[in-house]
């Protein structure tokens, strides 16, 4: 995955969505989980994330000059590489 892509993608979420899909992962063990019903809110139903944030993070790859030419396929698969870049912890950096 090109970094220009990841870049993009991160500013384009911002650090709070960002930890949000950290919080998935480390809970549900995938980013592109899908959650169950919230029980405490009765009414909100099975959300996957596929479908919802992915594809509006598939929408915004789609507007990157660096993904022309991708098929669908591709922003499929690519979309949860960039947020697996984007969570993976930094490596400290030596003082």
């Amino acid at each position: 995955m090109p970094d220009s892509v990841v870049e993009a993608v991160g500013k384009w979420l911002g650090p709070e969505n960002i930890r949000w899909f950290r919080f998935i992962k480390h809970f549900k063990g995938r980013v592109d989980a899908v959650l169950g019903l919230n029980y405490a809110r009765k009414y909100i139903p099975a959300h996957p994330i596929h479908l919802r944030e992915g594809m509006q993070i598939r929408n915004f790859m789609r507007s990157l000059p660096e993904c022309e030419g991708w098929s669908c396929d591709d922003f499929d698969k690519g979309w949860v590489a960039v947020i697996e870049q984007l969570i993976k912890p930094k490596p400290p950096k030596n003082q």
